[in-house]
């Protein structure tokens, strides 16, 4: 279930100061003698990990600490894929945080802090006009991302429509979970259309959207690189667009598929999708991001709103193809 958009720090204060203590025992143990500190909390997701801003021999730095056993897995996964990504995403403009330090014992990460702002809160402080290259721009990144693994894979489509009807069936706001319905029967029908012998598979990003990267004016930064694992390359593009829409934020003014028209096509352009994936493997996975995403029951009404636009565009085109 996703949660209202406030600062996580505000709803668990405590937590984040525990951490911070756990985090300078940590540091203090893992870095043996290099110079470094420690500044404020940045994120906290309790029982899972924290970060906090701070500096390494310095150079401004980002100290990510695991808040569990399960979360020290995840921390050596991310630490795996972002040292994996470094190799060919060290070149502005399109860059991933430098790996600076690591220790699997003490739970703790440290990386180069990611200058700017995310991408989508500057896309809200400039004119509609100026948005459509910054998100061409994020295809680049995530196409640069992806392009030295992606091989062709025979499709596993079941396990992502039962995600998303399990999901679908969570959904607190009824006016939202009705629209949800029809997109499901939708997609189900779309299952069946896309019974095709291979798709495009890659290690995926796992949580790509515009705030994970960071924007400075020159270069694009690609943060929170946890999800590490092979996936449908359209799962990526999918959760970006869906990211936007659910937020309206539509520069064209027009749709397709429920998203951004322009952004739909400047991926489908940067990525050079077939036919097939356009107008079948893609809106698949618009639909199971849309149909996976559980508003918080106390959603504010705007989003709420945004959402239902969204889904509703979504099934109109859904309707036209299958």
């Amino acid at each position: 279930m996703s949660r209202i958009e406030k600062s996580n720090l505000d709803l668990y204060p405590e937590a984040a100061r525990v951490a911070q203590g756990a985090l300078e025992h940590a540091a203090t143990t893992a870095l043996r003698g290099r110079d470094h500190s420690i500044g404020d909390a940045l994120h906290i997701v309790p029982e899972r990990h924290a970060v906090f801003r701070g500096a390494l021999e310095g150079r401004q730095a980002a100290f990510r600490l695991a808040l569990s056993e399960a979360s020290r897995e995840d921390l050596a996964r991310e630490w795996g894929e972002l040292t994996r990504a470094w190799e060919h995403m060290s070149a502005p403009p399109l860059t991933t945080p430098k790996p600076l330090a690591f220790s699997d014992a003490e739970g703790l990460m440290v990386t180069a802090r990611a200058s700017g702002e995310g991408l989508l809160s500057h896309l809200w402080r400039i004119e509609a006009a100026e948005r459509a290259p910054l998100i061409a721009l994020s295809a680049d990144w995530l196409r640069k991302y992806t392009a030295p693994t992606e091989e062709l894979r025979a499709p596993n489509r079941r396990p992502w429509r039962r995600w998303a009807e399990e999901a679908a069936a969570r959904q607190p706001h009824e006016a939202l979970r009705e629209a949800e319905a029809r997109v499901l029967q939708k997609m189900k029908k779309l299952y069946r259309q896309i019974d095709l012998p291979e798709w495009r598979v890659v290690l995926a990003h796992g949580d790509f959207h515009l705030n994970n990267l960071f924007w400075d004016g020159k270069t694009l930064t690609g943060i929170d690189l946890g999800g590490t694992g092979h996936a449908p390359l359209y799962k990526d593009i999918a959760r970006a667009l869906v990211h936007m829409a659910r937020r309206g934020m539509l520069p064209s003014g027009k749709r397709r598929f429920g998203v951004d028209e322009e952004a739909f096509e400047a991926y489908a352009e940067t990525f050079s999708l077939s036919e097939t994936e356009t107008n079948g493997f893609l809106p698949y996975f618009i639909a199971y991001e849309t149909l996976i995403k559980v508003e918080h029951p106390e959603m504010p009404r705007a989003r709420l709103d945004h959402a239902q636009e969204m889904t509703e565009a979504l099934f109109a085109d859904l309707k036209a193809i299958t």
